[in-house]
């Protein structure tokens, strides 16, 4: 998450990629970095390491993030 807000700092758009299951920790450094609001893609599927996705199932969660990383990276700044 920091890596992405200070990547936004320096004007490169970024959307980070966060597991539902470390959102909590996601907000926090939002909140710590002075960013409450920067919006992140969310993955919400089974928390395994990406080393265990088989390529149909990193396929399909290319496939439902792509929307909301789609969306991030085109909305204009300040909207």
């Amino acid at each position: 998450m920091r890596d992405a807000i200070e990547l936004e700092w320096a004007g490169i758009p970024t959307v980070a990629l966060i597991h539902k299951a470390m959102s909590g920790s996601a907000n926090s450094m939002k909140r710590l970095s002075g960013v409450p609001d920067y919006p992140y893609a969310v993955l919400d599927y089974p928390h395994v390491p990406l080393a265990k996705w088989d390529p149909v199932e990193v396929r399909e969660i290319a496939r439902k993030l792509a929307p909301q990383i789609i969306e991030r990276l085109t909305k204009p700044a300040g909207g």
